[in-house]
């Protein structure tokens, strides 16, 4: 069953059924501001910090589901009917001649319905630069008679910190003092040590009456389907010193046969008499909100429009131009922090998370994704190891960022996030830069990079391989003491590649570092005997070793005797030779490959092992135990494409691409526009196939990237833009416009299949070129790039230019 569709024209996905499986979500805004909507208006609002900057209140995991929000209630004074212009919370039946549609876009979400001849329309965004949401209501009357409606607009206050509002009532409870005046609603909290945030909910519409109490509001032992004052046809007027703090403006609105009355409301951070006034009285002019529209369409077509593509496949072609990308810039702003699934009482960045975030945006904003890695630059200690978890707000240099334990892979994560950057933007000047450590010194970003490596290279174990520590990649698979982690083995090689390549490109501007590439180099080839000698399992490679010496992921093991991670990772970093990488590959697909992607291992464990770690506590088939995690599904992607082998790399891409499950949303049941996390692996007894945990996924940046780099074959490289597609064989082409270093090029691709592969072929300008790598154009220059390719019956080797 299908409840919506894309319109890619405008950049939206139009929900035509209000009855979704879970809340299908948006977020809004640019920056400082975010709110979080779903398809029937709920969700909520934070400054900053969804910890300690929550405006508006959400409960998780509740019944009923997907509650409050930001409601709009209309009630026909005429007979006392009343409904919300969402279809929740009121939630009206689902008859013919009532309609209700959701419209999620970039940075806009629309509702619209239709009820007893009103036409309702409420658009929201966040503009840019402000600290507030706007939203417009339209209504129209369509019927024959003149109507007479109540209007009333809510929103429930949040105490500003999330874990203090959830938890601390016999406090909390008593630290609001609510005002209203002018139509403006006046929030204000004092807390301890002293703090006072402040908040305005505000109409255009002239206010008859209000509500600041939530219970004054809705009634006793009601919720916000049913409020006694929109039942009633009025508010109370009441003010809350203390208590729980709502917003409620109730108004009135004539409207003769055909009329349409236009109304805004505005909910923002800052002092009402002021920020709450101006902002309100400007957004209520004729235009000013067309005009701020426009604006926030032109804050996403400066990001969207450095990327687009036009492939045979309608669902890679909405995903990929609009909601991969979208997507990837939520994920760079807000980490993991703040969703439906998270609830927000972590803020701040999680390491390797950011690490990997920046991949899918630098592209696109290189400037800010060079101002986030310097921040997690600063989150790295003086021997190399990182922080897990960051927090740019709080940051201070000192001994008290030191934890007990570390993990295995986050430090390593700058290697490539940081050679992603230098590839997009030949900035080598910025490896000169001094950024501190997290305990003390500071080093430049070189210095940094090969601390990195240093602190993997002295935390290794009986058989060369990364010491498990607090855990790798996988925070569930936790080998702690003398276990191994073949993972972030693969990662430290991949490491050492990026930095051997930075090293030598760097050594032009301090000679002492080709003593680096010698010495690293070094170390690679004994990473690499290691690896040959106790990696390999017959079929495929080990997942590591226990603290007891036990093998993990072998044919010998008991549980899971194959992962999926150091398969492809062990093609991502070039491990071993190409006949036991074809092999790996292989095995993945006879092993763990289903319809709905890869699961990261099989079999699922049925039973607690203390030496694996938790991944042993859930169920089979959930999450990090026999789950299909999207993210590591795309590297399985990435790792056939690298192989060359173009069907196997697409049809991977496409069991867990969101947009081919829209006619089968209600078993896949999440967001048919964005990835989710992981989907129910075969092992789970009732939901195989069921997707958890949208929006917030590092699925996001490496989706984007298995994409546009592998399958399209377009990425950066030291020497240019390559392009090196390994397409389906049943594609003719596709064509993609991609700015790189200041240049637009314009690129089109057609292919043929046969049963060897032939060189690739390309004429940049009309004028043919040797090898993959365009010349690099003057910024400012419009480049035209003809690529003619083969595609090999059962695969061919793709270009050893290594993963962004």
């Amino acid at each position: 069953m299908r409840y919506g569709y894309f319109d890619d024209a405008a950049r939206e996905y139009i929900i035509e059924r209000p009855d979704t499986p879970m809340s299908w979500v948006n977020y809004l805004g640019t920056d400082a501001y975010c709110a979080i909507v779903s398809n029937n208006a709920a969700g909520y609002a934070f400054h900053r910090s969804p910890k300690s900057g929550r405006l508006l209140r959400f409960r998780f995991n509740s019944v009923p589901m997907d509650r409050p929000g930001r409601y709009f209630f209309l009630r026909d004074e005429e007979d006392g009917d009343y409904w919300s212009v969402s279809w929740q919370p009121v939630a009206k039946p689902l008859v013919e001649g009532t309609e209700y549609r959701c419209a999620h876009g970039p940075g806009v979400t629309r509702f619209e319905s239709t009820y007893k001849g009103i036409q309702a329309r409420a658009r929201g965004f966040v503009p840019v630069d402000e600290s507030a949401e706007v939203w417009e209501l339209t209504l129209t009357n369509t019927s024959d008679r003149p109507r007479r409606l109540g209007v009333f607009g809510y929103v429930e206050w949040c105490f500003w910190h999330m874990m203090q509002d959830a938890f601390n009532f016999q406090y909390i409870l008593y630290t609001c003092r609510m005002g209203a005046d002018d139509g403006i609603i006046d929030y204000s909290i004092r807390l301890w040590p002293f703090e006072e945030p402040k908040g305005f909910f505000a109409t255009s519409l002239p206010v008859e009456s209000f509500d600041t109490d939530r219970e004054v509001f809705l009634g006793g032992y009601r919720h916000e389907g049913q409020p006694v004052a929109v039942e009633r046809g009025s508010c109370s007027n009441s003010i809350a010193v203390g208590g729980t703090p709502c917003g409620a403006l109730h108004s009135t609105v004539e409207l003769a046969p055909g009329q349409t009355v236009r109304a805004v409301y505005v909910l923002g951070v800052g002092d009402a008499k002021t920020a709450g006034r101006a902002l309100r009285d400007r957004m209520a002019a004729p235009g000013v909100v067309d005009q701020e529209l426009a604006r926030v369409r032109a804050y996403w077509e400066e990001r969207l429009g450095k990327l687009t593509l036009q492939t045979p496949d309608p669902d890679v072609n909405s995903i990929g131009n609009v909601w991969n990308q979208v997507q990837c810039h939520t994920t760079f702003n807000w980490s993991r922090s703040a969703s439906f699934n998270e609830a927000g009482g972590r803020d701040g960045l999680g390491f390797r998370d950011t690490c990997q975030d920046t991949l899918g945006v630098v592209h696109a904003i290189p400037e800010q994704v060079k101002g986030k890695l310097s921040e997690l630059f600063k989150a790295q200690h003086s021997f190399g190891a990182a922080m897990h978890h960051v927090q740019p707000l709080e940051w201070k240099q000192g001994p008290h960022n030191l934890a007990p334990q570390y993990f295995s892979d986050d430090h390593l994560w700058l290697l490539v996030a940081a050679s992603a950057y230098l590839r997009e933007t030949g900035d080598f000047e910025w490896l000169e830069e001094q950024v501190p450590f997290a305990d003390e010194g500071r080093g430049s970003v070189y210095d940094h990079l090969k601390r990195a490596i240093d602190f993997s290279w002295s935390k290794r174990g009986d058989h060369g391989f990364c010491l498990g520590l607090a855990a790798d990649w996988n925070d569930c698979l936790n080998l702690r003491g003398k276990g191994e982690t073949l993972f972030s083995t693969f990662l430290l090689l991949r490491g050492m590649n990026d930095f051997l390549e930075i090293a030598q490109r760097a050594s032009g501007q301090d000679p002492s570092r080709q003593q680096d590439v010698e010495r690293y180099g070094r170390l690679k080839e004994k990473l690499l005997a290691d690896i040959a000698e106790h990696a390999w399992d017959g079929d495929w490679f080990l997942r590591g070793y226990l603290d007891s010496g036990r093998k993990l992921g072998s044919k010998e093991s008991e549980g899971s005797i194959i992962f999926l991670n150091t398969q492809t990772w062990a093609v991502l970093s070039e491990a071993a030779p190409r006949e036991l990488l074809v092999r790996a590959m292989d095995s993945v697909h006879e092993h763990l490959a289903t319809e709905h992607g890869a699961v990261l291992n099989h079999p699922a464990y049925t039973e607690h092992d203390a030496e694996v770690g938790a991944i042993t506590t859930f169920p089979p088939g959930l999450k990090e135990n026999g789950g299909i995690f999207c993210h590591a599904n795309t590297w399985a992607v990435i790792a056939e494409a690298q192989l060359g082998r173009g069907e196997q790399a697409f049809a991977l891409y496409k069991a867990f691409l969101p947009a081919a499950k829209n006619d089968t949303a209600d078993h896949h049941t999440m967001e048919p526009y964005v990835y989710a996390q992981f989907v129910t692996g075969k092992d789970h007894p009732y939901h195989f196939g069921r997707a958890r945990n949208s929006w917030l996924t590092g699925t996001a940046t490496w989706a984007f990237v298995a994409l546009t780099q592998w399958i399209l074959g377009v990425r950066a490289s030291y020497d240019g833009l390559v392009v090196d597609p390994v397409l389906p064989p049943d594609w003719e082409g596709f064509s993609m416009t991609r700015e790189y270093r200041g240049a637009t090029y314009r690129i089109r691709v057609s292919q043929t299949v046969a049963d060897e592969a032939a060189p690739t072929q390309i004429l940049v300008d009309g004028q043919p070129v040797e090898g993959t790598a365009l010349p690099i154009a003057p910024a400012g220059a419009v480049v035209d790039v003809e690529v003619r390719c083969t595609a090999a019956r059962g695969g061919r080797p793709s270009s050893p230019v290594a993963a962004p």
